[in-house]
């Protein structure tokens, strides 16, 4: 038989044991508690002709997801950015390798047509599918279908663009044009169309066309053409390997007829040294120089350039890359936390003037793409660029 002292020992020695159990089980409960991160798989150009649009941009999500976590993240859960270079050749590679490493929102390149293979892997998948400056209307239903529902951008369409273009010319007096157009992209090509819509809608009178396709040798062709052209602006809505010879050839001829062209021809990456660029002008989403008439924009550039490693960004996308995560954050809270796809895109598609640090931000069911956006009118000359004005678009172009 035990003696009383016995069992007094053995209930203490019961409940300590039942005191830990709870605490050891408590402590399970609160690591199993931690909420999983919401992963942003990116598949963008790093290395080939996109990079100068799309490095900058992803440099802008990087900052402002961070900057969202070190605050306490997105109702509890950090931002994690998962990378995959597609070079411009691994689109849909890289894709589905994000998605394997968990990605729950896809960002893509900034043109649509590089861009596609990763989009429609994304959202077969059902992922919310986002570019920080794909600029045309096809980031949608337009190109994708039903499942497009689920594509937006944060860029400008380009029937905004290539109007604000054209507004700006004959604000300036110009009234004669010629267009040089791109047929590489469907980007540059309906930039172009809508500039001559606008520019004529406005009383205009375009005095020639003539057309190139980028890494094809055909630019120097077309600067021949437009050489001896009489007019008062040439349009020039392009980027890549046509800018220098195109700009710079001209120049050496003898012509300074004003040049406009789309943000594809942002920043001074491109900029031949001799002869220099004159009498450029292009529109934008922000000034890289730290002129910009936003604080927000300035601010930014310090924060791009730094994790540049003291590089000034190749262009201006780094500013609607910011609005990507930002737009992201507000719509997975207005979504209760959500990060499903159709329930993501329903936020999205109910945006109307998001205030964004590049301006306003409206979506609806069939245009993915962002109009009224006031515009940076950058001018170049001798190789020196300052910002001018904003321009907001007074009516998109319609190019059908």
């Amino acid at each position: 038989m035990r003696r009383p002292g016995t069992w007094t020992a053995l209930g203490a020695v019961l409940a300590l044991a039942a005191a830990v159990a709870v605490f050891a089980a408590a402590g399970a409960q609160g690591r199993t508690a931690a909420k999983p991160p919401i992963v942003i798989g990116v598949a963008m150009d790093l290395t080939a002709q996109m990079s100068p649009y799309d490095t900058p941009a992803l440099y802008a999500v990087q900052a402002e997801a961070k900057k969202i976590d070190a605050a306490g993240g997105v109702n509890g859960r950090k931002l994690v950015v998962q990378v995959c270079n597609t070079q411009l050749k691994f689109q849909q590679a890289c894709a589905l390798k994000l998605i394997q490493q968990g990605a729950k929102i896809g960002v893509v390149t900034c043109d649509v047509e590089y861009a596609a293979p990763s989009v429609q892997e994304f959202i077969k998948f059902g992922l919310l599918t986002l570019s920080p400056c794909i600029g045309t209307d096809q980031m949608g239903p337009k190109r994708f279908g039903p499942l497009g529902r689920l594509a937006f951008t944060l860029g400008n369409i380009a029937q905004d663009e290539g109007a604000a273009m054209a507004e700006y010319s004959r604000y300036r007096g110009w009234k004669t044009a010629v267009i040089v157009k791109d047929n590489l992209l469907a980007y540059f090509q309906n930039v172009a169309d809508a500039f001559k819509v606008r520019f004529q809608q406005l009383g205009g009178k375009i005095v020639q066309e003539e057309s190139f396709t980028s890494f094809s040798n055909t630019i120097q062709a077309a600067m021949t053409k437009v050489a001896n052209t009489k007019a008062d602006v040439i349009a020039f809505p392009t980027a890549f390997d046509g800018l220098a010879p195109f700009v710079g050839g001209l120049r050496q001829l003898g012509n300074n007829t004003p040049i406009i062209n789309s943000w594809g021809g942002d920043g001074n990456y491109w900029w031949p040294k001799n002869p220099p660029v004159k009498n450029y002008y292009y529109v934008t989403y922000g000034s890289i120089y730290g002129d910009d008439p936003i604080p927000a924009v300035n601010r930014l550039v310090k924060l791009v350039t730094a994790a540049n490693g003291g590089k000034l960004p190749a262009t201006g996308s780094f500013i609607p890359g910011a609005d990507l995560v930002d737009a992201l954050v507000y719509a997975i809270k207005q979504a209760h936390g959500s990060t499903r796809g159709a329930v993501l895109a329903t936020q999205f598609e109910h945006f109307r003037d998001f205030p964004a640090t590049s301006g306003l931000i409206t979506y609806s069911k069939t245009v993915h793409g962002v109009t009224g956006r006031n515009y940076r009118v950058m001018f170049v000359n001798n190789n020196k660029a300052r910002y001018l004005r904003l321009w907001r678009t007074k009516k998109p172009a319609n190019i059908g």
